[in-house]
């Protein structure tokens, strides 16, 4: 019933007005009716099941966005990208013979390649928001005005597409290409600290996660203009 009474008020609202902030100052309007639609959104967002209020912009994470785009913070991704592979040699080399296991020598060697990449979530995921994209105003705006943006369908306006329509920015894209690296990283230091504990590793436990790692930092690199990416590569390997 709330999400009826919710729906009508809001579609009443859409049709007198030209925009989403016309469709917002006309609730507020409404004083304490508002209130009560407000009331009614705040209940449908605790027992709706449906991921339409979940936060899709990056947390702060302390990153430095005045050279965001820059071949100078795309280098250090490129390094973190290059001991992911070094990583991935070490293994081939240990596992020539097509065995199950890798030893403990592997796994020392591993994890001395990999010290240099941040262990720290905020610290990982800084590297990349240091060169990513900014948010732009359409996704704070959606991100701020979830509620109005999912029961108005995105409406943005009489004969304009719907806010949410269009391909994913850039920015959406990187911000998941990040995320899966660091979920794939997470779980490969997890698996080396265990198998040095235990003295070896099973051989997928090791390279599932690293080379769904290197999968997405090359998924992140590709969103990059070529030429910065190649005068990256000239700075980082000359």
């Amino acid at each position: 019933m709330l999400s009826y009474l919710t729906f009508i008020v809001v579609n009443y609202a859409m049709s007198i007005s030209r925009t989403p902030a016309d469709v917002t100052k006309y609730l507020i309007s409404r004083n304490d009716f508002a209130r009560n639609v407000i009331s009614s959104a705040l209940c449908i967002q605790v027992f709706d099941p449906r991921p339409a209020y979940s936060s899709n912009l990056p947390s702060s994470n302390g990153a430095d966005l005045t050279k965001t785009g820059t071949v100078e913070k795309l280098v250090p991704i490129l390094k973190l990208e290059d001991s992911l592979v070094k990583a991935q040699t070490i293994l081939k080399t240990e596992i020539v013979d097509s065995s199950s296991t890798i030893s403990l020598s592997a796994l020392d060697r591993v994890s001395t390649v990999l010290n240099e990449v941040p262990t720290n979530e905020k610290a990982f995921k800084r590297l990349f928001d240091e060169y990513s994209d900014p948010v732009s105003y359409k996704q704070k705006y959606m991100d701020q005005n979830a509620f109005l943006v999912y029961y108005t369908k995105g409406f943005d306006g009489p004969n304009r597409p719907p806010i949410e329509s269009g391909e994913a920015e850039k920015q959406t894209l990187q911000y998941g290409a990040r995320n899966e690296c660091w979920n794939a990283f997470e779980e490969l230091q997890a698996e080396i600290q265990f198998g040095i504990k235990n003295g070896s590793a099973e051989r997928n436990d090791i390279l599932g996660p690293l080379l769904s790692a290197i999968s997405s930092v090359d998924s992140y690199l590709s969103l990059s203009p070529e030429n910065s990416l190649e005068q990256a590569k000239l700075r980082f390997y000359k």
